[in-house]
């Protein structure tokens, strides 16, 4: 199968690094994992059997809720069969009882069958019988992943950095709003965050979930709902919306096999984060990996690695180099399950202190660093997490310098900083604001990297021929003393681990001689093995249940919205005139339950001196609206463009359309009237002066009243157009309300049409104030000129 790259092979050397020292890295890092082949291979545990199960088509839950592979596998577990691998009873079983592996299971269940005392058969019966049922499964997976390929082929998919968002409301339906307005805002990966703790659950939950906490449980049927609703927005937007989820912890094969079925697209997939960071044991986790990067490498999904969680708990200016050192391992790794570099998505992360003296120079010098020793891979690029505080301002010029060094460097996968990182997993609002941030920094900077280079045995390269020497010496001392070994020295993210400590030890079992695992060949094979023989009925892909409808909106009940419908979230920022302290924060609390907000939690507080506070508050607001009842005067003249215009002005009146603009009083910004009038304009949007048939008198700025109505009634305007930008103490409303009184003092009202515009105008406002119509941000001239012939064409009907 086809190998599509997520990115373009990294080409570019900036850092002069000496390639016999990566060289040698990863002819240590091979010989590490090497190592440890041998004890992967000969072993087996209950969560790889289980995936087998799963993949020979038995799922469901019994009365209780405990799924159906975990009571088979702690059957055969207990009865001392489980060496032989799942496989291989199963395969007998269905010689035997003539059924497929999906009703043994129900049966089992039942207590109608056993799996003991099973009559012999012949190796080539068992194997034939193996491979047959498994046969369907590889051929769903490889069908799922031609279906991406051709869906990326057909639709086309975003550009490089990649921007990749997370949801994590702790209910799928809500999930699935958020990544569909996450795609529409221009996300290309969404990632749907595990329920905290689920890594350490030693089975996978079954159905669609709405209770998670910090994140949505990962199932099979989850899967399957995220993955129609970003197929069906993605269709919809004309380009393909990746899906990530964690295949990580107890289960990480079976999540594999999960999502390879429902066509997820990236997958976070480390061979040592389990062990360091859930406290997972380091057999349990080798082995487990090993299946389910295979199955990853088969479906054509990218695995994420896990090395930004280091810097954590590290110091990043002194721990850089156990990252790359990580990279290098993981790399090796991912070979051996056959993942090609295009699917490894190694990771790190800016994780420096900003207070550190030149630490974007370092952070350049890493992110640049692992993107030219791993040039195929889509390398996956975190932002900053520790250093963030309840500052959510501070946090967003934090995020901007990582989309800064991102773009700079040419990472591939870009997983977005939320100005909000350290109080709460993503509100709708903040993922909105991090993409619009990271968008205009990629299209700001867009060649950027092509035109920087570093200097000669300056800061930046320093940094990198030392993160590089650094990570080949660690490489040199884990190979001598062996990866358990390093592990139980805490060699990396200063956590120290032992072989045999840590959750899931009991799982683990070595292989008999007559073990069997169909999809260890088969997902390291090219071709499906087609059955030999039909057994009963072929199992079948999970198919969707009937699922509740999507979260709706109850319009005559709204409520501000963070990340669930109705729960009310707000975020308010304010200065208060008392002095920063305890008093302040409560003072700031009190005012909010006054001003009827329930809930108050201060986040950020900021001395702003001479006895002034900056406070950032969350809240929640308990006032719905009823969005039913509302009615907002619109325009509703016809829209023309600009040559239309000109041709219906001759046609309609035979002359001239006269206007008459400034900017009024003591306002001295022209910027609005001047993107309406003159002759170039705004943004190719050609001004009043270009236009034929229209005399344009723009009279500049500080014009008053009287003189505008002047120069009106001398060149027999038919419009008045006022701009107005300047809104400091409501000066805009003094001003437009004086000139409406000077028109009616002088009996002039009715002779001209009377146009307000700027930015914190709009259509109600000005009719209000007795104005014939109001523009604000975003109006050009063809928008004026639309309405000014419309009216004019009307009045002399």
């Amino acid at each position: 199968m086809e190998v599509i790259a997520l990115t373009r092979p990294y080409t570019q050397n900036k850092l002069n690094i000496d390639q016999a020292l990566v060289i040698k890295a990863r002819r240590l890092a091979k010989d590490i994992v090497d190592q440890l082949t041998p004890f992967i291979v000969s072993h087996s545990t209950v969560s790889v059997e289980r995936t087998v199960l799963r993949l020979l088509g038995i799922h469901g839950v019994d009365p209780e809720g405990i799924p159906l592979p975990n009571i088979i596998i702690d059957n055969l577990r207990n009865q001392g069969l489980l060496e032989e691998g799942a496989a291989r009873i199963i395969a007998k079983a269905t010689l035997h009882f003539k059924t497929d592996p999906q009703t043994l299971a129900e049966r089992f269940v039942r207590h109608e069958i056993s799996f003991e005392q099973l009559p012999e058969f012949s190796d080539d019966e068992i194997h034939e019988a193996a491979f047959a049922l498994a046969s369907p499964a590889v051929e769903t997976i490889r069908r799922q992943r031609q279906k991406r390929e051709q869906d990326i082929k057909t639709l086309g998919e975003g550009s490089e950095p990649y921007l990749y968002v997370i949801v994590a409301t702790g209910n799928i339906y809500e999930d699935v709003q958020q990544a569909r307005a996450a795609a529409r805002e221009g996300a290309d990966i969404v990632a749907v965050i595990r329920s905290t703790g689920q890594s350490l659950l030693d089975y996978v939950p079954d159905g669609p979930t709405t209770e998670g906490f910090g994140g949505t449980f990962a199932t099979q049927e989850n899967f399957q709902i995220m993955r129609e609703a970003l197929d069906e927005v993605g269709h919809e937007l004309g380009r393909y919306i990746r899906l990530t989820n964690y295949c990580s912890g107890l289960c990480m094969p079976e999540i594999a096999a999960m999502g390879a079925i429902e066509r997820l697209d990236v997958m976070l997939n480390d061979s040592m984060y389990g062990i360091i960071f859930r406290d997972i044991n380091m057999q349990r986790t080798f082995v487990d990996q090993y299946f389910s990067r295979m199955i990853n490498g088969f479906a054509g999904i990218i695995i994420n690695t896990g090395e930004d969680n280091y810097l954590t708990t590290a110091d990043a200016m002194e721990a850089a180099h156990t990252v790359l050192t990580s990279d290098f391992i993981n790399e090796q790794f991912a070979f051996l399950s056959g993942i090609p570099e295009e699917q490894q998505g190694l990771g790190h992360a800016m994780e420096i202190n900003p207070e550190q003296p030149d630490m974007f120079l370092y952070e350049i010098a890493q992110a640049q660093l692992i993107r030219e020793i791993f040039p195929r891979s889509p390398i996956k690029y975190m932002p900053p997490t520790k250093y963030m505080t309840g500052n959510i301002f501070k946090g967003h010029v934090q995020d901007t310098l990582f989309n800064i060094a991102s773009v700079l460097t040419g990472q591939s996968i870009h997983l977005l900083g939320m100005l909000t990182e350290a109080l709460h997993t993503p509100l709708l609002q903040d993922r909105y604001i991090s993409l619009e941030s990271a968008k205009f920094v990629f299209h700001s900077m867009k060649h950027l990297n092509e035109e920087v280079m570093y200097s000669p045995n300056g800061k930046i390269q320093e940094r990198a021929h030392d993160t590089l020497e650094k990570a080949v010496a660690l490489l040199e001392v884990i190979q001598k003393e062996g990866l358990f070994q390093s592990l139980e020295q805490g060699r990396f993210a200063d956590i120290a681990r032992k072989p045999k400590a840590g959750r899931g030890l009991d799982g683990v079992f070595s292989k008999n001689v007559n073990y069997l695992n169909p999809f260890l060949e088969l997902f390291h094979s090219s071709e499906v093995h087609a059955p030999h023989t039909k057994i009963a009925v072929e199992p079948e892909n999970i198919q969707p249940r009937e699922r509740p409808q999507s979260v709706s909106v109850d319009l005559k009940h709204v409520l501000p919205y963070g990340d669930t419908l109705n729960d009310g979230i707000v975020q308010l920022s304010l200065t208060l005139p008392v002095p920063c302290g305890e008093e302040a924060q409560e003072a700031a609390k009190r005012w909010a339950l006054k001003s009827g907000f329930l809930d108050p939690k201060v986040v950020h507080t900021q001395d702003l001196g001479e006895g002034f506070t900056f406070f950032t508050l969350y809240a929640r607001s308990p006032i719905p609206i009823d969005y039913t009842s509302i009615t907002v005067p619109k325009l509703t003249h016809e829209h023309l463009e600009k040559s239309e215009i000109e041709s219906r002005i001759r046609q309609s009146l035979g002359r001239k359309l006269v206007v008459v603009g400034a900017c009024i009083e003591t306002d001295a910004h022209t910027v609005g009237i001047d993107a309406i009038m003159n002759m170039k304009g705004c943004n190719g949007h050609k001004g009043l002066e270009s236009y034929h048939e229209i005399d344009a008198y723009n009279l500049g700025a500080q014009v008053s009243c009287e003189e505008l109505l002047k120069e009106a009634f001398d060149v027999s305007a038919d419009a008045i157009l006022i701009s107005q930008i300047v809104t400091q103490k409501d000066i805009h409303l003094r001003n437009l309300t004086r000139m409406v009184e000077l028109l009616e003092l002088e009996g002039l009202r009715d002779r001209f049409l009377l146009i307000a515009g700027g930015p914190r105008i709009n259509y109600e406002l000005a009719k209000e104030l007795g104005y014939d119509a109001g523009f604000g941000r975003g109006t050009y001239a063809e928008d004026v000129a639309s309405f000014i012939l419309d009216r004019v064409i009307n009045s002399n009907k």
